[in-house]
C-alpha cells in the first residue's frame, strides 16, 4: 500500500496539499490587491483599520456603516458581486478537483482557510493593515456586514478550517485508496 504521505508522485496527497496551498496563496494576493484598490479609491489612509477610519470622521464603525458608504459610492454591487465571485471561484474549484464529497468541502475548507490568511499576509506587506492582530477588519458583505478583530479569523477560525479541511481530504483519500482507486482527479466515486 502507497503512502498519503509521499512527496515521490505528483499526485500524492501531499503533493496536493502543497498544490491547494499555491492557488489559495495566488488568489490570496488577488484578493489582498483588489482590498488595496478599493480602499485607496474610497480614500483610506493605507494602515488604518475600519474602526480607526470611521473614529477620524467623527463617526463609529457599525454593521451598516461600510455598506452605506459603498451604496453611496456606486460600490456596493460591485463588492457583493466581487464577493460571491470569490466564494464561486473557491467552491468551483473545490466542486471540479474533488473525487468524493468529503474530498470537495476539504479542499473547499482548506483553500479558504489559506486564501484568507495569505491575504492578510499580502495586506501586511501592501499597506502596512493590520498592524496588529487587535485591528478591525471587515470579514464580509455578504449575507450582512460581518467586522471584528483579525486575530478572529487569522488565529481561531481559519486555522481550525484549513485542518478540518485537511482531514476531510485525508479521510477520503484513505477511503479511496481502501477502495481500490488510483487516486486521479476525475477518478470515479466509489460505489458505497
Amino acid at each position: 500500500m502507497k503512502s498519503t504521505l509521499s512527496f515521490g508522485d505528483g499526485n500524492s496527497f501531499s503533493w496536493r496539499l502543497i498544490w491547494w496551498a499555491v492557488y489559495a496563496a495566488a488568489f490570496g494576493v488577488t484578493e489582498a490587491a483588489l482590498v488595496v484598490y478599493v480602499r485607496q479609491l474610497l480614500g483610506y489612509p493605507p494602515g488604518l483599520d475600519y474602526a480607526e477610519i470611521w473614529a477620524a470622521r467623527g463617526e463609529s464603525l457599525s454593521y451598516t456603516a461600510m455598506s452605506r458608504e459603498l451604496y453611496d459610492r456606486g460600490l456596493y454591487p460591485v463588492e457583493i458581486a466581487r464577493e460571491a465571485g470569490t466564494m464561486l471561484l473557491l467552491f468551483g474549484a473545490a466542486m471540479a478537483a474533488g473525487r468524493t464529497w468529503r474530498e470537495r468541502w476539504g479542499i473547499f475548507w482548506y483553500t479558504f482557510a489559506l486564501w484568507d490568511l495569505t491575504y492578510y499576509l499580502y495586506l501586511v506587506w501592501f499597506i502596512g493593515f493590520p498592524r496588529s492582530l487587535s485591528a478591525v477588519d471587515v470579514y464580509f458583505l455578504i449575507p450582512i456586514t460581518w467586522y471584528g478583530p483579525v486575530w478572529f479569523p487569522v488565529c481561531v477560525v481559519m486555522p481550525v478550517l484549513a485542518l478540518l479541511g485537511v482531514r476531510l481530504m485525508r479521510t477520503s483519500s484513505i477511503s479511496l485508496q481502501r477502495a481500490g482507486e488510483v487516486g486521479t482527479p476525475g477518478s470515479p466515486e466509489p460505489v458505497s
